[in-house]
């Protein structure tokens, strides 16, 4: 083996043990016909905290109230609701980057709005995609990639689901030290061959 492949071998395992697909789709967070869990508080789904003005909802049609004029979650029954006004802001608990593919948007009771979808990374803007959407559930394609908060601005009330992210988190240190044991390990004995 050349020593460009024994060194890329530690680099895909760091990478292969760093990053993980999720699609929030709020679908655990609350009973059918009720809403929460926020209340006011935000919540966390999938290892990702939504900010205070965030709560899940039923808007399936048999949702109640809430269902009415929505039909649905873009999957599921449930979806999060911008229920307190203002931007919604979602950042990974315990801090990190993440990427977003994509997200699925909804005007509150089809109402038509517009706004900005934003990555943000430690306060500087990576990316921006402005929106417009209404009812059905509309598809935004972001493809943010190295962001720690994504924020959703609108001119009403909306609704979010099937957000896409692969998050990435840093190994722990034990992790490390042994892949760069390993490494040394894999250029001595390279080194060892070329002189025998």
């Amino acid at each position: 083996m050349k020593l460009k492949q024994l060194l890329l071998i530690p680099f895909m395992l760091l990478v292969s043990i760093s990053a993980s697909a999720t699609i929030i789709d709020f679908d655990s967070q609350v009973a059918p016909g009720t809403f929460g869990p926020s209340s006011g508080a935000g919540f966390v789904d999938s290892g990702f905290v939504f900010s205070t003005n965030m709560d899940v909802i039923d808007v399936s049609e048999t949702g109640g109230w809430w269902g009415t004029g929505t039909g649905g979650g873009h999957s599921g029954k449930f979806a999060a609701l911008n229920n307190y006004g203002d931007d919604m802001f979602m950042t990974q608990q315990g801090g990190g980057s993440f990427s977003v593919q994509d997200l699925w948007l909804h005007g509150w009771q089809a109402e038509w709005q517009t706004g900005a979808v934003i990555g943000w990374f430690n306060g500087g803007l990576v990316d921006m995609v402005e929106v417009s959407f209404s009812s059905p559930w509309q598809n935004v394609a972001l493809n943010f990639a190295n962001i720690d908060t994504l924020q959703i601005t609108s001119s009403y009330y909306f609704l979010v689901d099937d957000i896409q992210i692969n998050s990435t988190s840093v190994p722990e240190s034990s992790s490390l030290v042994l892949m760069a044991i390993a490494l040394a390990g894999l250029v001595c004995l390279r080194r060892r061959k070329q002189n025998v």
